[in-house]
């Protein structure tokens, strides 16, 4: 008998949810003809769910001054379910986990949530410090982080604040 791993069966749930959901906001209507909208994304205890692979990105760039100087970049980019609480909408996403540069000393907010002008989807960007990135780089590595939860407060226009975010890893 064939073991079937669960979390993949729920990435291909997913992705098949996705695609359908591309589908009916691209044209508008449902395969029965009725007229589908998205919800208003709203403020509230919002979860999410890690789909697939990430990417890590590591970097330089020079920013002019004064003084000029090089500056280090590093990123993580997730493809998530983002599960509305209500109405209860899962949207398609990606989450985007960004060390800060010695530059950035402020942090007003724990994120942001960005609604995509032209996909039926939304971006996640969270805010850690260098040291929950690397923290969060080997649980991700030994694939043990898929369930999040983060708090959307009201926004404005198709951006709203993050005020908390939480992940949990699972150990063996």
């Amino acid at each position: 008998m064939r073991k079937v791993d669960r979390r993949s069966a729920n990435s291909e749930r997913v992705s098949q949810s996705f695609s359908k959901s591309a589908k009916i906001a691209a044209t508008g209507t449902s395969k029965k003809g009725r007229s589908f909208q998205l919800p208003e994304v709203r403020p509230g205890d919002w979860r999410g769910e890690i789909v697939g692979s990430c990417t890590v990105n590591f970097g330089q760039v020079v920013q002019e001054g004064p003084p000029r100087q090089s500056v280090e970049f590093t990123y993580i980019i997730l493809p998530a379910a983002l599960i509305m609480p209500e109405p209860r909408f899962t949207w398609p996403g990606v989450v985007m986990i960004m060390t800060p540069t010695p530059m950035k000393t402020v942090f007003p907010d724990a994120g942001a949530l960005f609604k995509s002008g032209e996909l039926p989807s939304l971006s996640l960007s969270l805010e850690v410090t260098r040291g929950q990135f690397s923290d969060m780089l080997r649980m991700l590595e030994a694939k043990r982080l898929k369930e999040f939860h983060f708090t959307v407060e009201e926004g404005i226009g198709d951006s709203w604040p993050i005020r908390s975010w939480v992940m949990a890893a699972t150990l063996a």
